[in-house]
């Protein structure tokens, strides 16, 4: 089947399925614009589907492609944070982060010290506080939360 047929006949259901994951009408035309591209990038796929197994094909492509942009939204979000802690320099600076780190309660500062100045990652947080890397990554969320409130 070619994609322009596919186009025609499914893209009201592309659409939808996108809008209903999204909850946003521009972001699922965006997500269905992007599966259109990756589907003329592979078209020789298509020659040995069937119908059904296209329109799985673009279900699951559009599902793939907004898990990438909610991970992209989160990954420019740890970069934000990051930016807390990257532009400490001098040692007035230094000084004021260890008064406002002292500020937080133990737990969060504890992740906050081994992720920005250990620099370890989840896994090895976890293993060192005896938790799993999600909660680690859960406490970091909040424990920058409250360092932004406190800033």
């Amino acid at each position: 089947m070619n994609i322009y047929l596919v186009y025609e006949k499914y893209n009201r259901d592309f659409i939808a399925y996108a809008k209903s994951i999204t909850k946003n009408k521009d972001k699922a035309l965006d997500l269905v614009q992007d599966a259109y591209i990756s589907a003329i990038e592979r078209e020789e796929i298509f020659n040995v589907m069937n119908e059904y197994q296209i329109k799985g094909w673009f279900f699951t492509t559009i599902k793939n492609k907004n898990i990438d942009n909610i991970r992209k939204g989160r990954k420019m979000t740890y970069l934000d944070n990051e930016e807390i802690f990257g532009g400490i320099e001098t040692f007035e600076e230094k000084l004021i982060m260890k008064e406002v780190l002292n500020k937080l309660p133990k737990k969060n500062k504890e992740v906050l010290v081994l992720k920005y100045e250990m620099n370890l990652n989840s896994r090895e947080i976890g293993k060192i506080l005896k938790i799993s890397p999600s909660t680690v990554r859960s406490r970091l969320s909040k424990s920058l939360e409250l360092l932004k409130n406190i800033l």
